[in-house]
């Protein structure tokens, strides 16, 4: 079967690929995220070996429809009829190509459909509650993310190095794991799981000599989470729904500033604040 069928912290894919070949290279990385049929969203990855090669990346928005061709692959994202066609060069570059597209589809439609936010952002958990840390890029995701996964602490478990869901369950606000780990991280440091954990605090990073957290006025919260993305720029129903769930989720979780310098001793300070 050339399929794959997936969900994605409520997000659910139906993913039809050019051969079996495929999907073998492609289960292992989503085999913690199945879905069940009926699909929400329908994508289609065709092998297109003749691609011709692009130097420039470059991406488009007509209507609902998104347009976009980067290196070695290309694709397209229809919003109204939640459907989305990819065509890759290799099988060796299909995983990126694939991530690409359903990270662009969840940060569209979490926010409309499903009270949720996918963040460029690593999530960790710690005692059993979720953490969020976030910021520009070289402000300490991946030093943080190290220094939990085992760097001199081995404290907590990192659920997701790069792309987080944070959403308003029926519980309360919860961290998501994603499939969407850093196409940068490591092969041996990636630990894929699909789970869902309450949300404790959500940290804006800044390398620091000393230690500090400093709690966001949530104009200034909104602000600064809405500066880590590129939602708001692309589609205005979709900033508006992104910005209508920020507001919700502030109310309920602490935003924060916090300086640090990148050693284990985050933890113990971050356990008495």
């Amino acid at each position: 079967m050339n399929m794959l069928e997936l969900d994605i912290a409520g997000v659910t894919f139906a993913v039809t690929l050019p051969s079996p070949s495929w999907r073998t290279a492609l289960a292992e990385r989503y085999a913690d995220f199945p879905g069940a049929a009926p699909a929400t969203w329908q994508v289609a990855v065709t092998d297109d070996p003749a691609l011709a090669i692009v130097d420039v990346p470059w991406i488009r928005h007509v209507g609902p429809v998104t347009t976009y061709r980067f290196p070695d692959h290309a694709g397209q994202i229809d919003l109204a009829a939640r459907r989305a066609a990819i065509s890759v060069r290799t099988e060796v570059r299909a995983a990126v190509a694939l991530d690409r597209a359903l990270a662009y589809v969840c940060l569209q439609a979490l926010p409309r459909e499903h009270d949720g936010l996918l963040l460029h952002a690593a999530g960790i958990v710690l005692d059993g509650a979720g953490h969020v840390f976030t910021g520009a890029s070289g402000a300490g995701k991946t030093t943080v993310a190290r220094l939990a996964a085992g760097g001199g602490c081995g404290r907590g478990e990192v659920l997701v190095d790069e792309n987080v869901i944070v959403r308003l369950g029926a519980g309360g606000p919860e961290l998501c794991s994603t499939p969407f780990w850093g196409m940068s991280t490591p092969p041996e440091l990636i630990h894929r799981t699909n789970r869902c954990v309450p949300l404790r605090g959500i940290y804006l990073l800044a390398h620091a000599p000393n230690f500090e957290l400093t709690v966001l006025p949530p104009p200034e919260a909104v602000v600064a989470l809405l500066l880590t993305e590129k939602v708001a720029a692309e589609r205005a129903e979709s900033a508006a729904a992104w910005l209508a769930v920020a507001e919700k989720l502030i109310a309920t979780v602490p935003v924060c500033r916090l300086a640090f310098r990148p050693t284990a001793e985050i933890w113990d300070f971050l356990a008495r604040s």
